[in-house]
């Protein structure tokens, strides 16, 4: 449960809220219009109030806002956080959460590009991406096909492949098996379509399709190959979902010059 839940919960109004939860009007209201966001008391008086409590627990890191921060910093051919704002595919909180992520990226790798993609991936791992679906390999399909799987399922849908998919195109090589990766920005309609043929699992599965959400920027500078019927992401972001996949020798053969 999110936020705005838990005040739909407690009531209509932001009087309403307070008096359930003891906290002042004017803290609801700055919550319920996102101008601020709660603190842990808050938060808890909150769910508290809707009948629930926080249990807090550690997680992987995967959050998209620092794939594109990282591209902001390095790559021209990603649109500037200035460019980004006036953007109308991306909105006002994902240009600050980018803006946090340059911030934080500059601060722990000043000056040296490998180590920056290294940490943009690490903290936007698609395996560990909220909301990702994991399906397995099917006997009999080889990874050329399973590939041709995953580009179908996206069909005229906004996505794109990334993995071993991607580093197949920029390497002209890449693991057999490894995880193909799918991007896209309505994943519950491309898992319908994997699982007319794929077999969906629980769990990440190294040899099969990762279907992620992400923001719209992760498609900047995506391409298809003449010779390669497939839409798959740049290779800057290529290179950042092979650091977070543990792909680290792939990563940077395609970075290699940069």
């Amino acid at each position: 449960m999110d936020v705005p839940s838990l005040l739909d919960a407690l009531g209509s109004t932001p009087s309403a809220s307070a008096r359930a939860t003891g906290l002042a009007r004017s803290t609801i209201q700055r919550v319920r219009d996102g101008k601020s966001s709660p603190t842990m008391e808050t938060l808890r008086e909150l769910a508290l109030a809707a009948g629930y409590d926080i249990d807090l627990s550690l997680v992987p890191a995967s959050d998209p806002a620092a794939a594109v921060a990282a591209r902001v910093i390095a790559d021209p051919a990603t649109p500037t956080l200035e460019d980004l704002a006036g953007w109308e595919m991306v909105d006002q909180s994902e240009v600050e959460a980018v803006a946090q992520w340059v911030s934080r990226l500059e601060r722990q790798a000043p000056n040296d590009r490998r180590r920056l993609l290294e940490l943009a991936g690490r903290y936007s791992a698609p395996q560990h991406r909220k909301g990702a679906r994991f399906f397995v390999p099917r006997s009999g399909l080889s990874q050329e096909q399973t590939v041709d799987v995953a580009n179908s399922a996206i069909g005229h849908l906004s996505g794109a492949l990334s993995g071993v998919a991607a580093a197949g195109v920029y390497l002209g090589h890449a693991p057999d098996p490894g995880p193909i990766v799918i991007w896209s920005i309505d994943p519950r309609a491309v898992a319908d379509r994997l699982a007319a043929t794929l077999r969906e699992a629980g769990e990440y599965q190294p040899a099969g399709v990762l279907l992620a959400p992400t923001m719209r920027a992760y498609l900047v500078d995506t391409i298809m190959p003449p010779v390669w019927p497939h839409r798959v992401v740049s290779p800057i972001q290529t290179a950042i979902d092979l650091y977070g996949l543990g792909y680290t020798e792939l990563a940077d053969e395609i970075t290699e010059g940069w």
